[in-house]
C-alpha cells in the first residue's frame, strides 16, 4: 500500500487481447490502411497518364492523399520509376493473391483473370533486365551480337522471353509452360511485337520435369518460387541435361527471410497457389551438390526474388 491508494497485486496479468476490442479494432484498421497504401502505390506506378513521379501524385488528388501517409512518397516513387510497370505489376499480383487467399478463392496464378495473368507476367520482365545487366556480363554470355539459344521455364505470357529477344537480336528463346491459357495470351500479345522479334520467341506447352532436350541451350532460366518443392530435384535434373556443358543456369529464388511471420505468410500463399518455398541459400547448396561452378547470387529489388546463377558441369 502507498498512502491511501491500494496497489494491485503484483501477479495481476494484463487483460487478454480479446477483451480489448478498441485496441483490436485499431490494429485491424492500421492493417487495412496499409493494404490501401500499397494499392495506391501500385496504381501510381502503373498509371499510363503519368510520365514522372510528380505527375503521378498530381493527376489523382485522393490517391496522392493516401500516399502522403508514406515518409516521402515522391522519393519512394522516384526510386522505383525506372522499372515502374514491373514494380507496379508485381504489387498488383501480390495484392490479388492476398485478396484471393482472404476470400478462400485462391487459384494457381494461371487460372486468374487475364488482367492479373498479364500483370504477373509483366512484373517478371524485371528479371530479364537483371539477367542482361548483371548476370550475363558476370559470365561473359548473352552479349549483344552473339547468337545463343535460351530456355525460359514457366514462361507464362512470355514476358521474359520477349524482353530477351528484344534486347538481343541474334538470340532465340523457347518458352515453356504447363498452362496453355497464359501461353495463348502470350501468343496474342506477340502479334503486336515487331516480327523480327516475335519470330525468335517460341511459346510452347511443356513440363520441365518431362523435358527431353539434351545439351541444346546456352542459358536456362527457371523461377523456383513457381515450382512446388516436390518437383524441384526433377526440374533441376532436366534443366541441367538441357544445358550445353558449361552453359549458364539462372534461377529465381525466394530471398532468405529471418522474420518467422513473413516466412509463414509466404509459405501460406505458396501452399494455396502451388508454389515453392525454398530460399536462396538452399538453392545455392543444391547447385553446389550438383557440381555447378561459379555459383553467385544477384539482387533484384528489395524484398524481391534473388537470382542464383552457376555454370553447368563440363
Amino acid at each position: 500500500m502507498t498512502g491511501d491508494r491500494l496497489e494491485p497485486p503484483t501477479d495481476t496479468m494484463p487483460a487478454p487481447a480479446h477483451s480489448r476490442p478498441s485496441e483490436a479494432a485499431e490494429v485491424v484498421a492500421a492493417l487495412k490502411n496499409s493494404s490501401v497504401i500499397v494499392a495506391a502505390m501500385a496504381s501510381a506506378l502503373t498509371d499510363e497518364r503519368a510520365e514522372t513521379p510528380e505527375a503521378a501524385l498530381e493527376i489523382d488528388g485522393p490517391r496522392a492523399a493516401v500516399l502522403e501517409a508514406l515518409p516521402d512518397a515522391r522519393s519512394i516513387l522516384g526510386s522505383m520509376w525506372a522499372d515502374r510497370r514491373s514494380r507496379g505489376s508485381n504489387l498488383i499480383s501480390s495484392l490479388s493473391q492476398a485478396a484471393a487467399a482472404a476470400a478462400g478463392t485462391t487459384q494457381i496464378w494461371s487460372d486468374l483473370s487475364d488482367d492479373v495473368v498479364i500483370a504477373q507476367g509483366r512484373s517478371s520482365a524485371l528479371m530479364a533486365e537483371v539477367i542482361l545487366t548483371a548476370v550475363a556480363p558476370a559470365y561473359a554470355t548473352l552479349s549483344r551480337g552473339s547468337s545463343a539459344r535460351v530456355l525460359d521455364v514457366g514462361t507464362g505470357i512470355g514476358a521474359i522471353a520477349t524482353a530477351l529477344a528484344t534486347a538481343l537480336p541474334d538470340v532465340d528463346v523457347v518458352g515453356i509452360d504447363i498452362a496453355e491459357r497464359p501461353l495463348q495470351i502470350g501468343r496474342d500479345l506477340l502479334r503486336d511485337v515487331e516480327p523480327s522479334i516475335a519470330d525468335r520467341v517460341h511459346l510452347l506447352e511443356g513440363d520441365v520435369t518431362e523435358l527431353a532436350d539434351v545439351a541444346r541451350y546456352d542459358v536456362v532460366w527457371m523461377p523456383m518460387p513457381f515450382l512446388p518443392d516436390a518437383i524441384v530435384e526433377r526440374a533441376l535434373d532436366r534443366a541441367t541435361v538441357a544445358l550445353r556443358p558449361g552453359g549458364l543456369l539462372v534461377l529465381g529464388t525466394n530471398p532468405d527471410i529471418a522474420d518467422e511471420r513473413q516466412r509463414a505468410a509466404n509459405s501460406w500463399i505458396a501452399s494455396l497457389t502451388g508454389g515453392g518455398t525454398l530460399g536462396t541459400s538452399a538453392i545455392e547448396r543444391t547447385l553446389g551438390e550438383r557440381r555447378f561452378r561459379k555459383i553467385a547470387r544477384f539482387a533484384t529489388v528489395p524484398g524481391g526474388p534473388v537470382l542464383v546463377a552457376g555454370l553447368a558441369p563440363r
